[in-house]
């Protein structure tokens, strides 16, 4: 009961959101609310018949997002044994708090066979310390490149390494993830996605097999339950319509959204091409001063299946049994036959 009062709330949050713009907007409506009525303005405004109706207009106009419980992704790790792959594959890093990058060497040990590293980062002592934590690294070879603070690690992934990707049939995107302003709720979001894409070897030896089947392009983690709600266009779409139509992809206002939240996934290297194609420079990307939303790196995060999908691939997420609340929306994968009835489940087709 109490489970099922909290997915209403959720519910109620994702309306908010949707129907102000964002998160930021929601947030400062719910503050006016608290104010003038305390929480009890909160509840009456998130249950009021006509909120709920324009909330749910406003979220049509901002993007679809599927009820919770009709969200699927795979369960990982998959129960059958997984053939050895000899794909060549890399990592491409931004490592913009480099105190972090010993956690995340832990975890890129769990890569079954070679994996170079490919690290971005912002100044030439970052680069020192970045070195330092990588000294020894036996799997592959360490690059590291100091690039201009701008577009988060969405400039340094496709364009900063944009000649790195045509080596390699693999690429893991990963990078050193703290979300300051999310306060205590988004403070295990890095380890979150890092179990979801690196927790074991047999949780990469299964992503690593759905990369092989039916031209799947790309695989990430599941959203994060408590981002869930807030899901959501925000001040994103125009930005995203315009990089898309460079790419001659067209969408509307209505359309299904989906993307990797928190831009790291495992994917084949020609899945991005579109994206990378378009080239885009350092200084097309906004000024760095703090934004959570509104960037063109918000954009490109938004883009990147659409992208995927302009390329001819599919995408799919996964989940691990223990970090999410609804197990009857994960697909456990026993035979090779499993991915196939899964895949029409978990990848819902953003383009017609």
């Amino acid at each position: 009961m109490a489970f099922s009062k909290y997915l209403s709330a959720l519910r109620r949050a994702r309306h908010l959101a949707h129907s102000e713009g964002g998160v930021l907007p929601a947030a400062a409506k719910a503050l006016r609310l608290f104010r003038q009525g305390g929480l009890q303005g909160i509840k009456q405004a998130l249950s009021a018949p006509d909120a709920a109706a324009a909330a749910a207009a406003a979220a049509a106009a901002r993007g679809n997002r599927p009820d919770d419980e009709n969200d699927f992704a795979f369960e990982v790790p998959f129960a059958h044994p997984a053939e050895r792959d000899t794909r060549r594959a890399c990592a491409i890093i931004h490592a913009f708090y480099p105190e972090l990058c010993a956690e995340m060497r832990g975890y890129l040990e769990n890569v079954p066979g070679q994996l170079d590293l490919y690290i971005s980062t912002t100044s030439e002592q970052k680069r020192e310390e970045i070195a330092a934590a990588f000294a020894g690294y036996d799997k592959g070879s360490v690059e590291i490149r100091v690039f201009e603070n701008r577009g988060r690690d969405i400039a340094p992934k496709l364009y900063g390494f944009g000649d790195v990707y045509d080596r390699y049939d693999l690429a893991l995107s990963l990078h050193t993830k703290k979300s300051p302003h999310g306060g205590t709720p988004l403070a295990d979001w890095r380890k979150y996605l890092y179990e979801h894409l690196l927790g074991s070897p047999q949780i990469v030896a299964s992503i690593f097999e759905l990369l092989k089947h039916d031209r799947v392009g790309m695989v990430f983690p599941q959203h994060l339950f408590y981002l869930r709600p807030i899901l959501g266009w925000g001040a994103n779409f125009a930005s995203c319509r315009n990089l898309l139509r460079k790419m001659g992809v067209d969408i509307n206002e209505s359309i299904y959204l989906e993307f990797p939240t928190g831009s790291m996934f495992w994917c084949r290297t020609d899945a991005l091409r579109t994206l990378r194609d378009l080239a885009l420079k350092f200084e097309d990307f906004d000024d760095e001063s703090g934004q959570i939303d509104g960037t063109l790196a918000h954009a490109v995060e938004r883009a990147f299946l659409y992208s995927v999908e302009a390329a001819g691939y599919q995408w799919a997420k996964v989940a691990l049994r223990d970090h999410y609340p609804l197990p009857d929306t994960l697909i456990p994968v026993n035979t090779a036959d499993d991915l196939s009835r899964g895949l029409s489940q978990v990848h819902r087709p953003l383009l017609p």
